[in-house]
């Protein structure tokens, strides 16, 4: 069903997505239209910054909120690991030892 939908495809391009993780965030995203904001998008899959803040004290240290849909956040954690893997074996291949 995912191979219908055309963001699929365009999801697959990105490096570290595979057919599987493109699936998941097509089916977690379901419309991106729903979305008017792109900070909307981040929001739902949980990865916006949280700020701890009062009176004059500064966070130094900001996490994610984890708010939102944890398939998604998790597809997109295995996509990160997955494109830094590769770029670490295209980076090693091209090294030359003396």
């Amino acid at each position: 069903m995912a191979k219908s939908v055309e963001e699929y495809t365009i999801i697959q391009s990105i490096p570290g997505i595979g057919g599987k993780i493109a699936a998941t965030i097509v089916s977690e995203i379901v419309e991106i239209d729903r979305f008017t904001n792109p900070k909307k998008l981040v929001a739902f899959a949980g990865v916006d910054p949280s700020v701890f803040e009062s009176g004059t004290f500064k966070g130094t240290q900001n996490r994610i909120t984890k708010r939102g849909s944890s398939r998604l956040r998790h597809a997109l954690f295995v996509a990160v690991r997955c494109g830094i893997r590769d770029a670490r074996k295209t980076r090693g291949s091209n090294r030359t030892y003396s």
